[in-house]
C-alpha cells in the first residue's frame, strides 16, 4: 500500500457508544516532477490517474502560449518551469520561465543564453533544447551553448552562473547541446564537451567541480541515474557507447561500445530496467537500437549485448520500461514523422509485440501503471500497457492547431499531484487527471445497534463508478493494529449520485470502534 494522506479524525457520539471515524484515502503523496523524465529518471509517476477520459477531465485547467522550445517541463513548489526563445534587450535569447501551476500565469523570466540554431531542420519554432532541473528552492538550467545557471525558484534571480565554454573550452556539436543536466545528492551531472575529462559533476552550492572523468564525445542524450546490481550509477550515452560512473566519485563502473557508428545525433536517454540498459539512435543516421545486460561478479562489471537492430529506432523519443518491456515512439523504416509508431518491445529479446501508427515524435510516460502518450499533433492518448495487443482507453486533443513549423509536440509531459502538464513548441497546458481522495461523513445511527456510513470525495467531485469495486471499508476496536488486521466489512457499497453508502453496519456491544475507507493498489 502506498503512502497516504489522512484527514484529521473526528469523534462522534451516539447514545452511550463513542466512535472514531477515519477516512483513509489511498492516494500516493503527489510527487513532484523536478527533472527531465521525472523524480526517478525513468518517466514513471505513481500519482493516481483518472482513467475515465470524458467530460470535464478533457478540458484544460489552463492553456497558455509559451513558444519556441524543444525542451520539456519540470514541476515543483506550485510552479512549472520550462524555457522559451525571446528577444531580450534586442538580443535573440534563451529564457527560463516559471508559470503558476494552478493558473498558468507567468511568474518570472530570466535570460540564460543566446538563441542561435544554424543547422535548421526544425522549423520556425526552433528554440532551447534542454529542460530545467529543480532542487530545493533553486532551478538549474544548462543552455544550448553551455551556460550553467542556478536561479532562485521563487523569483528567478541568478545565484551563480558558470560559462563552461570559457572555463573548460566546451565545444558545441551540430544542433547544439540538448542534454539536460541531472541532479542527485548535491551534484549536477553533465557532459561538458571539453577537450578532456568531460564527464563532470558540479556542486549545486557554488558550481565548483566535484569531479571530472573520461574523454567521451557529447551527444544530445540526457544522462540517466539508476541502480543496477544494487549500485547507484550515472549513465551517459556518448559518441562511442554507454559509460557508467559512480555518481559520488566519477570512477568508472562499466563501459560498452555501440554496435553501430555514431552519426549526427543520439537523443534517447539510456533506459534501465533491472540489469538491462537500452539506447538507440536514428535509423536515418545509420544507427539503431541496442540493449545490454549489465553484470557484477567478483567486484568486476561487464556489459554484454543482448540484441541490436537497425529498426526500430528513433531520434530522441526515449521509451519507458515496464515489467521488462519498452513502450515508446519509433520511426517507420528510415525516417521519423508524424506517423511514427507507438511500439511495445520485449527488452530482453528485442521482439516487437505490437505497433500502432500515427503517434509521431513525442515522448510517453507511465502514470499509475498506464501509458500516457502525447502525439506529435497534440492528441493525448491513454493506453493500457499490455504486451499482447494495443489497448487504447481514451484520447482527447490537448494541444490544438498543429503545424509542422510552428506548433508541434516534440516535448515530454510532466506529472505532479495528479495533474498532467504538456507542451508543444507553441503552448503549455495543464489537465487535472487526479483521483480525488475519499472521506467519510459522520455515521448516521439508524437504530441503537446499527449505523449507515457515507463516503464522498474531499473535493466534492462525484465518486467515479469505476472506483467502487476497489474500495474497502474496515473496522476495528484497536486502531494501532496494521490495516490488514482490521475487519473488512461485507455490507454492500452502493453508489448513488456520486456518493457511496454502506448501510446497516452493526455495532454489537462494542463501545468504541474505528472505521477506515481505503483503496488498496
Amino acid at each position: 500500500m502506498k503512502p497516504t494522506r489522512l484527514p484529521s479524525p473526528g469523534w462522534f457520539t451516539g447514545g452511550l457508544v463513542t466512535w472514531l471515524l477515519i477516512g483513509l484515502p489511498m492516494m500516493g503523496l503527489g510527487a513532484e516532477w523536478p527533472q527531465y523524465r521525472g523524480p526517478t529518471h525513468d518517466g514513471v509517476s505513481t500519482d493516481r490517474l483518472n482513467t475515465q477520459w470524458s467530460g470535464s477531465v478533457t478540458n484544460p485547467i489552463w492553456r497558455v502560449p509559451v513558444t519556441n522550445c524543444l525542451g520539456s517541463l519540470t514541476v515543483s513548489g506550485g510552479r512549472v518551469f520550462t524555457q522559451t526563445r525571446r528577444s531580450v534587450s534586442g538580443a535573440d535569447s534563451e529564457v527560463c520561465v516559471a508559470l503558476n501551476a494552478a493558473t498558468g500565469v507567468e511568474l518570472w523570466a530570466t535570460r540564460v543564453g543566446i538563441a542561435s540554431y544554424p543547422n535548421g531542420g526544425v522549423g520556425l519554432d526552433d528554440g532551447p533544447r534542454t529542460t530545467p532541473v529543480v532542487d530545493g528552492d533553486s532551478v538549474y538550467v544548462l543552455s544550448s551553448y553551455f551556460n550553467l545557471h542556478r536561479l532562485n525558484a521563487t523569483n528567478g534571480a541568478t545565484i551563480w552562473t558558470k560559462d563552461l565554454a570559457s572555463l573548460y573550452n566546451s565545444v558545441n556539436i551540430s544542433y547544439q547541446n540538448a542534454a539536460s543536466p541531472v541532479i542527485e545528492a548535491g551534484l549536477i551531472f553533465l557532459n561538458a564537451s571539453c577537450q578532456y575529462s568531460n564527464l563532470m559533476a558540479f556542486r549545486t552550492t557554488d558550481g565548483s567541480v566535484a569531479w571530472r572523468k573520461e574523454n567521451e564525445g557529447l551527444t544530445h542524450a540526457t544522462p540517466t541515474l539508476a541502480t543496477i546490481q544494487g549500485v547507484r550509477q550515472v549513465i551517459f550515452a556518448t559518441k562511442k557507447g554507454l559509460v557508467s560512473l559512480n555518481p559520488l566519485t566519477g570512477s568508472r563502473l562499466w563501459q560498452t561500445n555501440y554496435p553501430f557508428t555514431y552519426s549526427t545525433s543520439i537523443g534517447v536517454s539510456p533506459v534501465v530496467y533491472q540489469d538491462m540498459v537500452y539506447v538507440c539512435g536514428a535509423h536515418s543516421y545509420g544507427m539503431g537500437s541496442v540493449c545490454f545486460r549489465v553484470s557484477l561478479s567478483n567486484a568486476t562489471w561487464s556489459a554484454t549485448r543482448l540484441w541490436s537492430t537497425n529498426n526500430p529506432a528513433s531520434h530522441w523519443m526515449t521509451p519507458v520500461a515496464r515489467d521488462g518491456f519498452l513502450y515508446g515512439h519509433f520511426g517507420i523504416q528510415t525516417s521519423d514523422s508524424t506517423n511514427a509508431q507507438l511500439k511495445c518491445i520485449e527488452m530482453r529479446t528485442g521482439v516487437v509485440k505490437w505497433s500502432i501508427n500515427g503517434f509521431g515524435r513525442c515522448v510517453p510516460i507511465l502514470m499509475d501503471d498506464h501509458l500516457v502518450s502525447l502525439s506529435e499533433v497534440g492528441q493525448l492518448v491513454l493506453v493500457k500497457p499490455l504486451t499482447n495487443a494495443y489497448t487504447e482507453l481514451g484520447r482527447f486533443p490537448a494541444i490544438l492547431n498543429y503545424h509542422q513549423d510552428t506548433n508541434k509536440c516534440w516535448n515530454s509531459p510532466a506529472v505532479s499531484d495528479g495533474r498532467l502538464f504538456v507542451r508543444s513548441t507553441a503552448f503549455v497546458a495543464a489537465f487535472d487527471l487526479s483521483v480525488p481522495a475519499l472521506k467519510m461523513d459522520a455515521p448516521r445511527f439508524v437504530t441503537p445497534g446499527a449505523l449507515d456510513l457515507t463516503i464522498r470525495t474531499v473535493t466534492g467531485a462525484l465518486v467515479a463508478s469505476n472506483r467502487l469495486a476497489g474500495m474497502e471499508v474496515r473496522a476495528t476496536t484497536n486502531h494501532s493494529l496494521a490495516l490488514p488486521q482490521w475487519e473488512r466489512l461485507t455490507n454492500s457499497l452502493v453508489l448513488t449520485s456520486g456518493v457511496v453508502r454502506m448501510q446497516n453496519v452493526g455495532t454489537g456491544a462494542k463501545k468504541q470502534r474505528f472505521f477506515i475507507v481505503s483503496e488498496p493498489r
